[in-house]
């Protein structure tokens, strides 16, 4: 069975992150640039003081639509604090419970206290696919090749 350490096998272990000083419109350039959907924020000692995704940029910008100078505001400011975040061993079912009850598409991944990587939910989507689509395989090797 899959679990969180295959997805970071197979996709690698960047992590892209932002200090909760910086400001948005860094931000934004680093998640165009990167192709990606969140970014963690850390402080100088590269603790873990939140997360940064394309939706708590959203929501920030439906509250005050009279305030979009993002050269202006810290991401201290837009970002989620409290991250939750796996560890390598975890299984795909434990990672897609905590996305989908904690409404969220991306998990830090933590091994003692340092940072591994990061998932999204579309990585555990794909490597969920994948292991179905071998299982279905070796089921119908199985089937065609016992008789």
């Amino acid at each position: 069975m899959a679990n969180v350490q295959s997805i970071l096998d197979q996709k690698g272990s960047t992590v892209y992150s932002i200090r909760p000083e910086d400001v948005l419109s860094h931000a934004l350039l680093k998640l165009t640039e990167h192709k990606i959907g969140a970014l963690l924020v850390l402080d100088e000692q590269g603790t873990i003081k939140g997360i940064l995704s394309e939706r708590d940029i959203i929501r920030h910008f439906s509250k005050k639509l009279e305030h979009l100078n993002t050269a202006s505001i810290p991401v201290s400011e837009v970002m989620t604090t409290g991250v939750t975040y796996v560890k390598p061993h975890q299984s795909l079912e434990d990672c897609l419970q905590l996305m989908t009850a904690g409404r969220f598409r991306h998990l830090p991944v933590m091994d003692g206290d340092k940072i591994v990587g990061m998932i999204s939910i579309g990585d555990v989507v794909k490597s969920a696919l994948d292991e179905r689509d071998f299982q279905i395989g070796e089921l119908e090797h199985y089937i065609t090749n016992a008789y």
